[in-house]
């Protein structure tokens, strides 16, 4: 069976989107013998061809885009932020390729315009293709599944439930990220770390949306050591108030994925505050490496974490900084690997190729 992605991301940026899609692509080519191109602005490990587009961290569009509230809000009614742009452009690059390629199906990261583009490849070449609800965000996720791709991809019930409420005619399937458990396991030797202990990991983009301001504030409370493993446009600022707040107990930096399970072990617990997750990989992860998490209470964080962590208030600082102390103080035996082990890559590399191959034929 012949597949594209398009993820236009890929090799740019170190999220769990752009991680989840390459690792589906090998898994898909070694587990069931799939031919898989994916069409990315960067380098990858899988077979790939390089896209352009117009990158969403292009000075003048963002300049342009947040020159006023109204403005602002004009771009987002007409779906026209700095991220859309780049995938639009990205999916009228790759759409030459997937038009003469011959594939049984495509799944598409091009928000509206990439959506168009394969109506038209099914209309004219039958060719199905799939949207996946990388975010949680009704609005946005709504607008994709509405344009009927053949089916859409949740990660969880709760995902399920909020693109059904926005488009009822949609055909969502529900199909977890899954976590390689070899390779993420309580075993792996930790990175040496020169900070006092107990140490908090934090793993995400530097930004508004994922708070790491509210992890170093929870962390000072706590009395803890703070690890941030990404960079972005608020870094700036988090590092400044880690100066203040959290002196000789922080480290910023970024590190390839390949060496992600040693600092999931070499923490004593993982935290990420984000506003929303429509999964959170980076939980699950340290899960699998027996590193309690400490998220956000909300039904998908609860769903993903089970008994492996705890949720809260993240937005109070006493009751975030709570949460840490007593994470931090527990002793949790084998329960974060347990609830790790519910997510294996392999159930969630098996259920895409059944998908793939049921939409196709």
């Amino acid at each position: 069976m012949k597949v594209a992605f398009v993820m236009p991301g890929v090799g740019i940026f170190r999220r769990g989107s752009e991680a989840f899609v390459v690792e589906l692509c090998a898994g898909l080519a070694a587990r069931h013998g799939f031919d898989v191109m994916l069409y990315c602005r960067g380098p990858a490990p899988v077979p790939h061809r390089r896209i352009r587009a117009l990158p969403r961290d292009t000075r003048w569009v963002n300049a342009t885009y947040a020159a006023t509230r109204f403005g602002r809000k004009v771009f987002d009614t007409l779906f026209l932020d700095p991220l859309s742009l780049e995938w639009y452009t990205a999916a009228l690059s790759a759409f030459p390729a997937l038009w003469r390629g011959g594939y049984d199906a495509v799944v598409m990261e091009g928000g509206l315009v990439g959506a168009w583009c394969c109506r038209l490849l099914r209309a004219v070449r039958g060719v199905p293709f799939v949207d996946v609800a990388h975010g949680q965000d009704p609005k946005w996720e709504g607008a994709f599944a509405r344009q009927k791709p053949d089916r859409v991809v949740a990660f969880t019930v709760a995902g399920r439930r909020m693109i059904l409420g926005q488009a009822p005619r949609a055909r969502v399937a529900v199909v977890p990220l899954g976590v390689d458990l070899e390779r993420f396991h309580p075993g792996v030797p930790p990175v040496p770390l020169d900070l006092p202990r107990p140490i908090v990991l934090c793993v995400g983009a530097v930004d508004s949306h994922k708070r790491m301001d509210l992890a170093v504030e929870a962390t000072a409370r706590a009395g803890a050591s703070l690890v941030i493993l990404g960079t972005g446009p608020e870094e700036a600022a988090v590092d400044r108030l880690a100066a203040v707040r959290l002196p000789g107990r922080y480290l910023r930096r970024t590190v390839p994925r390949e060496e992600m399970p040693g600092w999931y072990t070499a923490a004593d617990c993982l935290t990420l505050p984000s506003r929303t997750e429509s999964f959170g990989l980076t939980y699950v992860e340290a899960l699998a490496c027996g590193r309690p998490a400490v998220a956000p209470d909300d039904e998908v964080r609860r769903a993903v974490i089970g008994e492996g962590g705890l949720c809260c208030d993240v937005t109070d600082p006493e009751a975030y900084a709570g949460a840490l102390t007593a994470a931090l103080s527990r002793t949790w035996g084998n329960l974060p690997r347990q609830s790790a082990e519910r997510f294996p890559a392999t159930a969630t590399i098996d259920a895409w190729a059944a998908l793939l191959q049921e939409i196709a034929a």
